[in-house]
């Protein structure tokens, strides 16, 4: 006996079984609801490109600015544009916030007692 719960296990959702398809993904029946995209190249100061998917925009209805999707700063459609945001704070890594709040004794002693407290546990 067939356990019909297992039935659809790697399908994709709207995936159903279309006999003329005979298992072809390329099924033109499928195609038609289908949607024209437009991708979009972005590239941040660091020169990592960022290309998201929008659907079928016009040129004025295309963001100029996006988000880089490796550093995080702000990309722009040409590559090596400072993209200089009025209001926004420029891009920090963790560590950066982190040193701005402490010094570099506080550091080594917040560090101090972490350890302090590993090495108590697996003492244990």
């Amino acid at each position: 006996m067939v356990n019909a719960g297992h039935a659809f296990k790697g399908s994709r959702i709207g995936s159903g079984f279309s006999p003329a398809a005979s298992g072809r993904h390329l099924d033109a029946e499928r195609r038609q609801g289908a949607v024209d995209r437009t991708v979009v190249s972005y590239w941040c100061l660091d020169g990592h490109e960022t290309r998201p998917t929008f659907a079928k925009l016009t040129e004025s209805e295309i963001p100029e600015v996006w988000e880089c999707g490796r550093c995080g700063r702000p990309a722009g459609r040409s590559p090596g544009v400072d993209l200089a945001i009025d209001g926004d704070e420029p891009f920090k890594s963790h560590l950066q916030y982190v040193k701005e709040r402490r010094t570099e004794a506080e550091a080594t002693r917040v560090l101090e007692n972490a350890l302090e407290q590993l090495r108590q546990r697996h003492s244990l």
